[in-house]
Parts: C-alpha cells; structure tokens; sequence
C-alpha cells in the first residue's frame, strides 16, 4: 500500500510539473494551443515531449572555440545573430554571395489557427495562407551576406522579409525561387540589384503546413534543368500548378523527392517515399539522394519513379496500389545515429583528397557532422561511417544545413537552440540565436571575387571542365538560363572528342541550349562513359515519347548493356513510354539474368510494365 501511495505521488508530481511547464511557455505565435483549448493536443503531449538540452546559451565565440574537427581541418564562425537567426538553408548565387534563409516563423505559421491535432502531432488550421503579397506577415526572411574581405560574411541586407514558413531560396531563370509552403513562388529580379521586380509570382499551390519541420524545402536544380524538392513525411499535398491555371493536382502524402519543369509548367513526383525527406543531393553523375530520420542508415539512393519504404501508418499508402514492394534505404556499416538529413556528396576539390566523392552531413540530434562512404551495391549503393567531421562539447550546436561553397569549403548552418524535436508543440523556440561556420583546409586559398554572369557562353562552357562542383553546376545552370543555341556546335564537336565527366557535363549542356537532337542522342548513347549512354536515355525518354531509332537504340542497350545503372534508368525510362515502345525494353531487361537479385532493377521493370 505505502509503495502504490508513493508511485500515485511521484505521478501526480509529474503532471503538476508539466502542466506548469506549457503554462509558463510562450504562447504560439498562432493563437492558444495549450491543454483544454486545442483538440487532440492533450493526447499528444501524454506521450510526447520535447526534451531540452539545458544551460544557457552560449556567445558565439565562446560556442565556435568548442567545436572541433580534424588535424588539417579549420573551422572558421563566419556569421552569427543578429546578422542570422535560425538559418535553415545554405545557398551560393553566382556572385559566391551566401544566401540564408532565416526560419524564425516556426513552428507556427502567422495568421493561422490551430482548431485539431492528431496523434502524430499534424495540425489542422482554420484555414489556407494567402500568397504574398497579400499574406499573413511572418517573421522569415531571406539574407543575402557577402565577403568583406576579412574571410567573414560581414556585409549583410535583407532580399525579402515577412515570410510565413519560408524553407529554401533558390537562383535563376531571372530572379530567385523561394520554396513557401504551401506555394512555390518567384521572384522576378532581372538586374540582379538584389531588389524584386515586383510582386511574386506563384508557380505551385497545395504543399501541406499540418506539420512545419517537414514541409516541402531544399530546392535545387537537377542537370536536366527542372527544379527540384522534397516534401517531408507527415504532411500532405494536393499541388496546382497555377502559372497557367492548370487544374491537374499531384496528390500524395507523406514524403517524396518532386520537381518542377519552370517554362513547361509541369510537375512531377520524381520518387516518392523515404524517411522524412528533408535534404536533397545530385552527386558529380547526376545521381538522387536525400538523408533520413531512420536510426540505422545514412540516407536513401532515389531513382527516377521509384517508390521507397514509408512509415505506413502514419505516412499513408504508396499512390501506385500496384507496386507490391519498395526500395530501402542504402545499407549501412557503422554508427548511425539519428538523424542526417541534408547532406551533400563532396566533390568541392579543395579539401584533402580523402572526402572527395564522401557523404557528409549534419546531425542535430548528435551534434556532429558525419563523414561516410559510398560503396557500389549493384546498380545502387551501401555506406559506410568514417570519423566525424566536426564534434562539439556545446549542447546547443544544431547543424541543420550543409553545402560546399565557391571555394570548396563547407558552410554549416548551426540553428543554435535548446531544442531540436518537433514533436513538443509548446512554443518555446529560441528564435534569436543562430550561427554559420566554415570547415576548410587548415592552410587554404581564399577565394578571389567573381561574377559568373559576365562570362562568355564559350567561358561557361570551359568552366564545365572546373573540379569545382560547385562552378560546373552553376555553368551549367546559367547555360540553361540563356538558352545560347549559338553554342552548340561548341558543344557537339567536344561530345565526340571528350570522355569521362567531361563528356557528362557536355550532354547535360547541350540539353540546355537545345542541341541535344536525335543524332546527339544516339551517338551519346553509344559512348563509352556509363553515366553518359544513362543520361542519354533519361533526357530522350523524360519527354514521354522518342522516336523509333531512340526506341531501337534504347531496345538494343537493354538487350547488350553491361552497366546496371544504365539498365536501372532503362527500367525508369521504359515507364514513362507508350506500350509500344517501353514494353519491349522492359521484357528485354526481365531476360538479364545478372540483374535478379539487384537492389533496384526488378521492381523497376515491374512499375514500368
């Protein structure tokens, strides 16, 4: 009796605690959501608590000297509050100007009303946010810092503020791309004065907000010239695309890689499912990936229309009933503790030769940055742990972003907060914190200043060449920008006499100034590179018809290939055709004996039939 009487007391002490914990939280910035006002929140706080990692906060010199990273490794604070608060994302435009994405509106999105939870922690607003301009003011801005010639990013001025749940800000085709769910939205900037020019305009509608640490974000640009996204795993989407008032809506739910063809206006699911796809990577071949808040792996290897594991409960069904299977994530070796999300596949040149072609990525929840290793695995990939990148001793270091920069460092945005879990719906986020690091060589060069805008079309294709990552693809991206058809006959006359990466880099430019006819394409398909004979057939076949000696070629390739990347894209690709023509490559790929038990090919043949 006296030890029931006494686990009674240390319960009814426990909900005393917590009850006067939410009631001297801050209130969100949406309106009440404590216990009794909100449906459905009582339960989820039963069984869900954000613990805090204590202390206080530190300043940031005090916090940056207890970072520590490898023997030849440097790591420099470049930025921190007031100039960022909660940065969540990295980008670099073609100045080699940071652009930051400051998050200070989450969790709660401004002007809407929680009215239901449920019990997974979705929201259920009392209605949908207006676009800008004429939206609910939210305290997310994006940043633009330069250089000052001291090594850190001191220059600062504000690109736009006031918004509501921003995520990902992205360069080209004239302005910048802002990911802002539940819209995807552009802003027209021509002369580059960093001022808009004019309202935004929206591309895309229907992104969920139910939960606003996994909303659509990370947006990039594929080599095929497409934007692409990830939406995370516990919200929904019924996506429009409005810049011409088309009524077709994309409707999934849970997670998924999408992209977005900016001057054909189409949408797409690239691959759909994977754990809570936050971060997004295309490594030197072009290759899909994005990490995950699974324990046991590092991330997951995302092939065009592949469907991969989900937490089916929570994460709702696959939209193809038929798929009878899915794709994992990339088997691991070594510790994996939760979770990497966005992380990159380092091909900056400017560290030590051992992270060229790595994973590395940030994990909030450890507070480290991990370093791991892609090892072939049939026509995918396992990974395997090396030593960390970066470890601290603070308990506030959160690094939720990571990109190499122009000069083939790494930037690490650090949120910098008590906290890090979602699933805790109190609003007690310290928002006026943040800090952004660079790891680089200990003895490096700094970089000089640029402005790829002001080279020649033929410069920007000899930038291609660069063993920068980062020059190539932004070459890349304003080839695609300017359309130059003057330099494809530049273009086809390297296709023949290069190889390699090179020869990659070439395609994906010719694609861009519009010189990638039929007799490119069958020659390309040809080529002794791998990567370049799997692009050739994914950039004919993304056009959901070729014609029939593409048709005969792609046929043949499937019938004699010995690369099983280049089969899996022929699975991938054969999906997209018309019966007649991708029925064919598919039975012809089912009779390749070697490629039975591989990770991807089977169940790809399977969707495309």
């Amino acid at each position: 009796m006296t030890r029931r009487l006494f686990l009674v007391s240390l319960i009814f002490l426990f909900i005393s605690i917590l009850i006067l914990s939410i009631s001297r939280a801050e209130p969100p910035a949406t309106g009440p959501a404590a216990p009794g006002q909100t449906k459905g929140l009582e339960d989820a706080l039963r069984n869900l608590h954000a613990p805090l990692a204590g202390g206080d906060a530190l300043p940031p010199l005090v916090a940056w000297k207890k970072l520590h990273t490898q023997e030849d490794l440097a790591i420099d604070l470049i930025a921190s509050e007031p100039q960022v608060q909660q940065p969540l994302n990295i980008s670099f435009d073609e100045r080699g100007r940071m652009w930051v994405v400051n998050y200070r509106q989450y969790p709660f999105p401004a002007g809407l009303k929680i009215v239901e939870y449920d019990r997974y922690i979705r929201a259920k607003f009392d209605k949908v946010p207006p676009p800008p301009p004429n939206h609910f003011r939210g305290a997310d801005k994006i940043t633009i810092h330069t250089d000052d010639g001291s090594g850190k990013f001191a220059n600062v001025k504000s690109f736009v503020d006031g918004l509501n749940i921003a995520t990902s800000v992205l360069h080209g085709r004239g302005g910048v791309w802002v990911m802002n769910p539940p819209y995807l939205l552009f802003y027209p900037c021509k002369n580059g004065d960093d001022v808009p020019d004019g309202d935004p305009v929206v591309h895309l509608s229907g992104f969920g907000l139910e939960d606003t640490h996994a909303v659509a974000s990370n947006l990039l640009w594929g080599p095929d010239g497409w934007i692409y996204g990830t939406q995370g795993s516990t919200c929904t989407a019924k996506v429009k695309v409005e810049i011409e008032k088309q009524t077709t809506i994309t409707d999934f739910l849970g997670q998924a890689i999408w992209r977005y063809h900016p001057e054909k206006h189409i949408f797409e699911i690239f691959a759909e499912g994977g754990g809570n796809t936050f971060g997004l990577e295309f490594d030197d071949s072009g290759r899909t990936y994005s990490g995950t808040n699974w324990g046991k792996y590092r991330g997951l290897h995302y092939v065009q229309g592949g469907y991969y594991i989900k937490g089916w409960g929570k994460h709702g069904p696959l939209t193809n009933p038929y798929a009878l299977g899915f794709f994992d994530h990339m088997p691991h070796t070594g510790n994996a503790d939760r979770l990497t999300h966005t992380f990159i596949v380092y091909g900056g040149g400017a560290l030590p030769e051992r992270f060229n072609g790595k994973i590395i990525g940030p994990n909030p929840l450890q507070r480290r940055v991990s370093v791991t290793k892609l090892e072939p695995d049939g026509s995918s990939y396992r990974t395997v742990e090396e030593p960390y990148l970066v470890t601290s001793e603070d308990a506030w270091f959160r690094p939720v972003d990571l990109k190499a920069g122009p000069d083939g460092a790494l930037y690490i945005a650090d949120l910098y907060e008590n906290r890090i879990s979602h699933v805790d719906p109190r609003n007690n986020w310290h928002r006026e914190s943040g800090r952004i690091y660079r790891v680089r060589a200990k003895v490096a060069t700094p970089q000089a200043p640029f402005d790829l805008a002001q080279k020649t079309g033929p410069e920007l294709v000899e930038l291609l060449r660069s063993k920068n990552k980062w020059f190539r693809q932004t070459a890349l991206r304003l080839l695609y920008d300017r359309k130059d058809a003057s330099l494809i006959p530049l273009l086809r006359k390297k296709l023949i006499e290069f190889g390699g990466q090179d020869a990659l880099e070439v395609v994906w430019a010719l694609h861009a100034c519009g010189g990638l006819d039929e007799a490119r394409t069958l020659r390309a398909m040809c080529h002794s590179t791998p990567e370049v004979r799997r692009w050739a057939i994914r950039l004919a076949a993304d056009e959901n018809d070729v014609t029939p000696d593409v048709a005969g070629k792609m046929l043949e390739t499937a019938q004699r290939d010995r690369d099983p990347q280049v089969r899996s894209q022929l699975a991938s690709s054969a999906k997209r055709l018309p019966p007649s023509q991708g029925l064919p490559i598919a039975f012809a790929l089912l009779r390749r004996d070697e490629d039975v038990a591989d990770v991807h090919i089977p169940l790809l043949t399977w969707w495309a039939i």
